[in-house]
């Protein structure tokens, strides 16, 4: 099976960070059902630790294909929010538009498109060390059933997927993955990535005026 997408990638300082909050909703930005913060994978690291970065915006449509289970819009919109959180991204800078999915869990529509714009840190080098707005380290992340929590045993192909797509499009370093998504319920559950990739030291203030009430996509 092959997954085709369309990426288009800009990179952002973090004088951009204002555009970018602009875009995404505070509200989309925050609602994480047991997601966490990104902040969580550099626990115990403090500013002056890292090393020079700044804030890579990423514009992506993931087109998945022929999956064998079903996905509302508002799951999709869950499976992606709780992925790029867990990824470190900055979570105003999220922005999710699921389309051509099933409006209910039982319905036909197995072939769904979801747009997503996200922000994730990465290393600066030379020169432009100096006017590094951000610091980050590298960190390792390991995606599979329940990390994040929104991800579950019966979304290995979905996983796979967004793996051929949306990860190969980041910065970052597969270091390992496994997938059975053919095998028994047992074997489809065991499915992981772990990858290394800059995670911010700490994340950029909030937007003027925005709120931090939890509220899913609308």
């Amino acid at each position: 099976m092959r997954t085709w997408l369309r990426v288009t990638v800009a990179a952002a300082c973090l004088l951009g960070l204002i555009g970018a909050s602009a875009r995404a909703s505070a509200a989309t930005a925050l609602a994480t059902p047991g997601g966490g913060s990104p902040a969580a994978h550099s626990s115990g690291v403090t500013a002056g630790t890292g090393r020079p970065a700044l804030w890579r915006t990423y514009d992506i449509i993931v087109n998945l294909q022929n999956l064998p289970r079903t996905y509302t819009c508002n799951q999709l919109w869950y499976e992606f929010h709780g992925l790029l959180l867990h990824l470190g991204a900055w979570p105003y800078s999220i922005n999710i538009l699921p389309y051509n999915c099933s409006p209910t869990p039982s319905g036909l529509l197995k072939s769904p498109n979801v747009e997503v714009r996200f922000q994730l840190p990465i290393f600066l080098t030379g020169v432009s060390v100096k006017s590094a707005p951000a610091e980050a380290i590298e960190g390792t992340v390991q995606l599979a059933p329940g990390e994040p929590k929104t991800l579950q045993a019966s979304d290995c192909e979905l996983l796979q997927q967004i793996d051929q797509t949306l990860l190969s499009s980041i910065t970052a370093h597969i270091d390992e993955e496994h997938f059975d998504c053919s095998g028994s319920p047992r074997q489809r559950a065991n499915f992981k990535v772990t990858l290394t990739l800059p995670m911010a030291v700490r994340m950029p203030p909030a937007p003027t005026g925005a709120t931090t009430s939890a509220r899913g996509p609308h």
